[in-house]
C-alpha cells in the first residue's frame, strides 16, 4: 500500500490491581467525568479484532495504546499488532495518566506509527467490509465538516468545555467566515444530512460555536497532530499536566478540526454510522447488525442499566452469532 493505514485503539483494564492502586491515588472525586461507566469492560474486545480481521484486512498495523496491561487471550506475538504502553511515548512527567485526553493528544509520539492512523476507541466496532478509501482517499482523510452550537445550559458536561477550549484555539488560528467562504458548498452539501442545515443558519456567526463530532472511528494524519504542537505547545502540555479529564482541557478533537480547517479532507456522508446507547432492550440493534445496515457503530454505555451482567451476556451473544470465528489475534490455547 502507497500509503499505510494503521489503526490506534486504547483500551483499559478496570480490574488490574496495579491500575486501580494508581488511580486511587490521585483520584479526584469531585470530578464528574471519571466514574465507573467510563471504565467497565464489556468484554467485547475480541469481537473488535474479528471484526476488524474480516472487515478490514488491508490495515497495516494496530497499535494497542494501553496502561501496561491486556487480555490474557490477546496474541501479543501477531505480526499486525504493537503492544504500546503509556510510558512508551508520554513523557514520564505526566505519568500515571488517567486522562483519555493527555494520552490521545502523544499519538503523534508513537514508534513508528504511520503518518495515516484511524483512531478507534473500544466501543466503536466496523460491523461490515470497509475499503481502506473509507478513511483516507489519496492520501486524505475522508471526514465531513459542519457548524454546531456548543450549550451553555446550567450543569453542561465537561465535553462541551472541551470543544469550546478547542474552538479557542481554532479562533487564533483560522477565520471562520474564511473557512465558510471557501467550503460552502461542503458545508451544505446533502452528505451532512440535516446537519447541513444547521451549519446554514450558523454561517452568520462570526466566531466558531462548535463542530460536530462523530462518534465512531476517526481517520488523523499525525503531521497535523504534530503541527498544533508546534503551534500550541504551551495548552497541549497544560492539558498534559492533568492526571485526570477536566473543564480545563483540549483534546485530540483539535487535530481534527484543524484539517478541516485547512480543507485538507476529503467529503463524506455519516448515514451508515450509528451512535447507539446500551439499553435494557438492545433487539433493535441486533436487526441492524444482523441485516448489515452500518459501516461503524458506537456503543455508548449507560448509567440506566437495570442489570448490566445481564445485558452483557446478551450483547456478547449479539457478537458471538455476528463473529464466531477466532481471529489471528487470539491465542490458540485459551
Amino acid at each position: 500500500m502507497e500509503n499505510p493505514i494503521d489503526i490506534v485503539i486504547t483500551w483499559v483494564d478496570p480490574t488490574d490491581e496495579k491500575w486501580q492502586k494508581d488511580r486511587s491515588n490521585y483520584r479526584n472525586d469531585s470530578n464528574e467525568s471519571n466514574g465507573i461507566v467510563r471504565y467497565r469492560d464489556w468484554d467485547l474486545l475480541r469481537y473488535w479484532f474479528r471484526a476488524v480481521e474480516k472487515n478490514a484486512p488491508w490495515v497495516n498495523k494496530i497499535f494497542f495504546v494501553t496502561y501496561g496491561h491486556y487480555p490474557e487471550w490477546l496474541d501479543i506475538d501477531n505480526e499486525k499488532l504493537v503492544i504500546v504502553r503509556h510510558e512508551d511515548f508520554i513523557d514520564r512527567e505526566y505519568l500515571p495518566t488517567f486522562n483519555s485526553n493527555v494520552i490521545e493528544i502523544f499519538f503523534h509520539k508513537i514508534k513508528d506509527l504511520s503518518e495515516h492512523f484511524v483512531y478507534f476507541n473500544d466501543d466503536v466496532f466496523i460491523c461490515r467490509p470497509m475499503s481502506s478509501e473509507d478513511f483516507f482517499k489519496n492520501g486524505v482523510p475522508v471526514d465531513s465538516l459542519s457548524w454546531n452550537a456548543v450549550s451553555a445550559k446550567a450543569g453542561s458536561s465537561m465535553i462541551e468545555h472541551i470543544v469550546l477550549n478547542d474552538m479557542e484555539l481554532l479562533e487564533k488560528h483560522f477565520d471562520k467566515k474564511a473557512v465558510q467562504k471557501k467550503q460552502l458548498g461542503k458545508l451544505l452539501s446533502l452528505k451532512n444530512g440535516s446537519a447541513a442545515l444547521k451549519s446554514f443558519f450558523l454561517l452568520s456567526w462570526k466566531h466558531f460555536t462548535g463542530i460536530e463530532n462523530p462518534h465512531v472511528a476517526q481517520p488523523y494524519l499525525k503531521s497535523v497532530l504534530a503541527e498544533v504542537w508546534d503551534k500550541e505547545q504551551e495548552a497541549m502540555l497544560d492539558t498534559a499536566s492533568r492526571r485526570f479529564r477536566t473543564k480545563e482541557d483540549y483534546s485530540l478533537w483539535i487535530a481534527r478540526y484543524w484539517n478541516l480547517m485547512k480543507d485538507n479532507y476529503v467529503p463524506k456522508s455519516r448515514k451508515d454510522e450509528l451512535y447507539y446507547v446500551i439499553g435494557n432492550d438492545n433487539s433493535w440493534l441486533a436487526e441492524q447488525l444482523n441485516a448489515g445496515k452500518r459501516n461503524l457503530i458506537c456503543l455508548n454505555d449507560s448509567d440506566d442499566l437495570d442489570d448490566f451482567d445481564k445485558t452483557q451476556k446478551e450483547m456478547k451473544e449479539i457478537f458471538e452469532k455476528l463473529y464466531p470465528e477466532r481471529s489471528s489475534f487470539e491465542k490458540t490455547e485459551i
